[in-house]
């Protein structure tokens, strides 16, 4: 009996030291993760958590030096931000496995020859709202023979609103292919110098979404754009055009185009300019919040033929958009694409043409609000047809379709006019017809019916 006390003794203390053990192990793990993290020097000011560092707004005024870096290896951060700090300059980086880089807002204004050349996996790099200017092309790629190693793996690069004053061929030379680049915000006036240097561009020819919004751009060269001849999305809004650039026609896959906010003035299409260059395959195109644009006249979009989303909104001055704009003439026939989402909210248009579409029915998004419409025979159809189509859309949007003249109708709904089946009919010299109001909301719109009521209102009144 002894000897299984003694026994079971043994058998516990074993386990409960084996426990001990175990326990002291993880505890030991967990304190020594914990001395390694408070040891970093870098994740003593930042938050290093889940493979990120958050080193964001932090008041930092030195960047981190190399060997700083090195000592996250075994972290292995993939996304670093940087944003919001105060440093002039970026020094060179540890071998790391860093795909995010955000260094934005920091007023930096210099970069270190191969300070980006160890981060082989980066894909986003943010340089964005700094003060780089032309210069530091060749200090980012850290070109130097015999040690060129391109930077395969970027696929953003983001240099908006710095002080970039040209496209400089140097300054790319290590990021080859980026998807995506945006430029937006720097004042570079003018892509006309050095035109025979563009299309050697040879890391342009894979970028498919362009930036150049805000830029003070008069106008855009055509070999400029040729060596971005892969760009399917190009954001060109408040620059100084004050036509639509020929050079688009170099962008044979666009797909997207964004002019808001150009001074352009109309869109008119005569032998010297045909309104939109050939973009057969261009589906969305933004034309909002220009101040100067006052008409569109025919056949200005016709080469827009596999145009879906049409944006014209907020546009003071248009007044007049062609009824053949978007048509093409194919020998005796003539063709429009077929547009599936049509915003036109907020210009200065008294109606729209029924043949502006080809089918109007086929819309699944439409806005047309705050115009201020005519509402005579001209625009009955409107009435009649756009008013149910609008509706079975988005319910009870026509109520924002209002009459702005003449000033009998101004005010009135054309829900209003549609719910109360009222035909207008033009009269002589096409003039509308005034109408009448009585007590009750009742709207009357011909002699007949105001002698009518008069009648049926003489007798009590003779009471």
């Amino acid at each position: 009996m002894a000897s299984k006390v003694i026994l079971f003794f043994i058998i516990a203390v074993t386990a409960e030291r084996a426990s001990s053990l175990e326990g002291d192990t993880v505890a030991e793990a967990v304190n020594n993760t914990d001395l390694v993290n408070m040891q970093w020097g870098i994740c003593l000011k930042c938050i290093c958590k889940d493979d990120k560092v958050d080193c964001s707004n932090q008041e930092l005024t030195k960047y981190f030096s190399k060997d700083e870096w090195a000592a996250l290896k075994d972290f292995k951060p993939r996304t670093i931000d940087m944003s919001y700090n105060s440093f002039e300059n970026i020094t060179v980086m540890a071998e790391l496995p860093i795909e995010v880089l955000n260094l934005s807002r920091c007023g930096i204004q210099s970069i270190e020859s191969h300070a980006f050349l160890s981060l082989q996996n980066l894909k986003v790099l943010d340089l964005s709202h700094n003060k780089l200017t032309s210069s530091y092309g060749p200090q980012v790629d850290g070109y130097t023979r015999p040690r060129y190693k391109p930077l395969m793996s970027i696929e953003v690069l983001n240099l908006a609103y710095n002080d970039l004053h040209s496209f400089n061929l140097d300054l790319f030379n290590q990021i080859t292919h980026p998807t995506e680049l945006d430029l937006s915000g720097n004042p570079m006036s003018n892509t006309n110098d050095d035109d025979d240097k563009f299309v050697e561009e040879r890391w342009a020819r894979g970028t498919k979404i362009l930036h150049l919004r805000s830029c003070h751009l008069e106008a855009i060269n055509s070999l400029f754009l040729f060596s971005f001849g892969s760009v399917t999305r190009l954001d060109l809004s408040d620059n100084l055009l004050t036509v639509v650039p020929d050079g688009l026609g170099e962008l044979r896959g666009l797909l997207y185009l964004n002019l808001n906010q150009n001074p352009i003035r109309a869109l008119v299409r005569d032998p010297m300019r045909p309104g939109y260059p050939y973009l057969t395959k261009l589906k969305e195109l933004h034309m909002c919040n220009m101040p100067n644009l006052t008409e569109i006249g025919d056949g200005a979009m016709a080469s827009l033929r596999s145009l879906e989303k049409l944006h014209l909104s907020f546009n003071p001055q248009l007044r007049r958009i062609s009824r053949t704009a978007l048509v093409r003439h194919t020998g005796q026939d003539h063709e429009s694409p077929m547009v599936k989402e049509l915003y036109m909210k907020s210009n200065a248009l008294s109606e729209l043409d029924p043949k502006l579409l080809s089918r109007w029915d086929l819309l699944s998004a439409i806005d047309v609000s705050g115009n201020p419409f005519r509402c005579d025979c001209e625009t009955q159809w409107m009435v009649n047809n756009l008013v149910p189509i609008v509706d079975k859309i988005n319910p009870n949007a026509s109520i924002d379709m209002v009459c702005s003249e003449p000033e009998e109708m101004r005010g009135i709904t054309m829900r209003h006019l549609y719910e109360n089946n009222r035909i207008k009919r033009c009269g002589e010299e096409q003039r509308p017809e005034r109408h009448v109001f009585v007590p009750g909301g009742a709207m009357l719109t011909s002699i007949s019916e105001l002698l009518l009521v008069c009648c049926l209102l003489f007798p009590l009144w003779w009471l």
